[in-house]
């Protein structure tokens, strides 16, 4: 499970960022490695480790967390060897990027892309902060994490998540994980906003058969923030909102 998340001053992500593990379900004495990418439906760009662009990179366990501090240039640009994961049964992988920048040279592009994304009313306020309607910049940073269990229990009915809150402005927090008898697995993931639940937000699932096809499926967060949601074998799968 891949979660990606944008936080912007008008709410508006151009493109995701995800990170893409060379497996869900790492062998107990193997390293660990992880592309950053961004773009759109599981197609994109591999990034490399620019430390100007990330603000936050580490690995959240069980028992704590560790920073990664990939050398400049990096590719992959998540390198965890053997020994840092000995005795863990699961880790979750998180990336804060530093600040971007959009130049919009007209709000129509602007407008078709947030109302896309789940934001109806940013027409209204658009006009009510009396913004201009040509040659404004939107500022926003970008989210995400992925969860990688480890070891020998890959079929059990349940599986820990090491992962919780990490002070991001905008976070995924995985709450349960379930494989059932089809070989499908059940996810519960709270959507939190500057610390607080974040309740009818629009939540988009993203999932790659493993034949290609890449469909897309949109949610909604109840009272607590919460989504519930199916992911089928050998899918990769990326949950998406933003704010």
């Amino acid at each position: 499970m891949l979660l990606a998340a944008a936080s912007s001053a008008d709410r508006i992500l151009a493109h995701e960022v995800w990170i893409e593990p060379n497996t869900t379900h790492l062998p107990e004495g193997e390293q660990l490695l992880a592309d950053l990418r961004i773009g759109d439906m599981f197609k994109g760009d591999h990034l490399i480790y620019i430390p100007q662009q990330t603000e936050r990179l580490f690995v959240l366990t069980g028992a704590g967390s560790f920073d990664l501090e990939p050398r400049i240039g990096s590719r992959p640009v998540v390198t965890v060897p053997p020994e840092r994961l000995a005795g863990l049964s699961g880790e979750v992988v998180v990336y804060q990027s530093a600040n971007s920048y959009i130049h919009y040279g007209s709000k129509g592009k602007f407008f078709r892309f947030a109302e896309k994304k789940g934001v109806p009313d940013v027409r209204q306020t658009h006009e009510d902060r009396q913004l201009p309607q040509s040659g404004f910049v939107e500022r926003y940073k970008r989210f995400a994490k992925a969860s990688i269990s480890i070891g020998p229990d890959r079929h059990a009915a349940s599986q820990q998540v090491n992962d919780r809150a990490v002070g991001m402005e905008l976070e995924f927090v995985s709450l349960a994980k379930t494989n059932l008898p089809d070989g499908r697995t059940a996810f519960e993931v709270q959507l939190l906003y500057q610390g607080n639940v974040l309740p009818a937000a629009l939540v988009t699932l993203v999932s790659r058969d493993p034949e290609g096809p890449v469909t897309t499926l949109q949610h909604t967060t109840d009272r607590q923030g919460a989504v519930r949601l199916m992911a089928h074998p050998g899918h990769c799968t990326c949950l998406i909102t933003l704010r």
